[in-house]
């Protein structure tokens, strides 16, 4: 099998100081990280403001932050470049068709990630909230459709994300239910951190974060 391709991705999602902090995909040569060492930290649990308690993936290990990513795909001459696909992305944004394909194809994508290889741990919609990093709301779906037991939210929390879909509708099926809410109940799909699912629920819900009233 052909060697991955070497980037940069996401590795974790720090909510107090430091936002999205980056590492390679796979192993390089010493001789080759060595060149790049002095734009990364070997970053501790202690090197951040509350532990890791608002961090999201997997924060231990070397990293480095945004500013300093595209130094480090220079000196390593990485061709696929965050700013590349992040282009990629605005590029299908300015094009209302291409936007909805892009969306459509990523929440299919997502729904089968969840789905399929998600666990679905008995949780307290509060409990995920009060713990999480950040809360996405796409199109506003749950905010506006909360009362009627509808919508969803992805939840970034330490030990993962979550996809929640709300199942309090009249004569919804309230025995798949997992978390337990305020108007009765949803189903959770937990997934750990991984930098393509995380790309995934940003383009579907267009970073939309939730503003409806507090939910725990």
């Amino acid at each position: 099998m052909a060697d991955k391709e070497l980037r940069l991705e996401t590795k974790c999602y720090d909510a107090i100081e430091y936002g999205y902090l980056y590492g390679l995909n796979q192993k390089i040569p010493d001789e080759e990280f060595e060149k790049v060492k002095p734009y990364m930290k070997d970053f501790r649990r202690k090197d951040f403001a509350d532990g890791i308690i608002k961090v999201t993936g997997r924060p231990e290990g070397y990293r480095c932050l945004e500013e300093d990513v595209p130094k480090v795909e220079e000196i390593l001459n990485i061709t696929n470049t965050l700013e590349k696909r992040r282009q990629k992305i605005e590029k299908a944004f300015n094009d209302p068709e291409e936007k909805r394909k892009l969306q459509d194809q990523s929440f299919t994508w997502l729904q089968t990630l969840f789905t399929r290889g998600g666990t679905k741990p008995k949780q307290d919609l509060s409990r995920l909230v009060v713990h999480s990093t950040k809360i996405y709301d796409p199109n506003n779906s749950y905010k506006d459709g909360k009362k009627d037991g509808k919508g969803s939210l992805f939840i970034y929390t330490p030990h993962g994300m979550w996809y929640i879909v709300n199942n309090s509708s009249e004569g919804s099926n309230k025995a798949l239910n997992n978390v337990k809410t305020e108007d009765g109940g949803a189903i959770g799909y937990r997934l750990m951190y991984e930098d393509n699912v995380d790309m995934l629920i940003r383009i579907y819900t267009e970073e939309n974060e939730y503003s409806g009233e507090k939910l725990y």
